[in-house]
């Protein structure tokens, strides 16, 4: 790849730019949580799965934080993006456990299996475009453009999948039982 410009952004467009991200993200979440309550038709669920989805925002940010990484625009794509697949590997969560037949345990082991594959699979996608791979001559795509994309990307598919989609499982299979 070959950088062809690079800008800079003054601190006032920044701020400007920030007040615009966070309005985004307020319409996103009203936006995603409409569509939720209209698949759902239950408080209950489409309340569980959104509350679970900024309290993973909020890890994601704390891992950041702690590692003291910086939350540039591609960061923020990256969150934009495990949120996504938050949201997805939640919704395969719920309709899993309303499949009537199997056990929820069975239904919800289904889903968790569902949801380990993609992790895998985004993970080691993701792991080039990082410069973790530097060790076998595989240097960060993009000359590091994307890097703060694609870690917080798999900061945010591991703590998913670590920490909230377990706890939503649990949480699903509640609500159905």
């Amino acid at each position: 790849l070959k950088i062809e410009k690079v800008d800079r952004v003054s601190p006032t467009l920044g701020k400007e730019f920030t007040k615009q991200i966070l309005y985004g993200g307020l319409f996103a979440i009203l936006a995603v949580s409409l569509i939720i309550f209209i698949r759902y038709r239950k408080l209950k669920a489409s309340g569980a799965l959104i509350l679970v989805s900024l309290s993973e925002v909020m890890m994601i940010l704390g891992v950041a934080a702690m590692i003291g990484w910086n939350l540039n625009m591609p960061a923020i794509a990256g969150i934009i993006a495990a949120i996504g697949t938050g949201i997805d590997s939640q919704i395969v969560i719920m309709d899993e456990a309303r499949v009537k037949g199997e056990s929820i345990k069975q239904q919800i082991k289904k889903a968790l299996f569902i949801i380990g594959t993609a992790f895998a699979t985004t993970f080691f996608a993701l792991l080039p475009l990082t410069g973790m791979l530097g060790f076998l001559g595989i240097d960060a795509a993009g000359a590091g453009l994307l890097k703060g994309f694609a870690v917080t990307t798999i900061i945010g598919l591991t703590v998913g999948v670590l920490i909230s989609r377990p706890a939503f499982a649990d949480i699903a299979k509640r609500l159905e039982e």
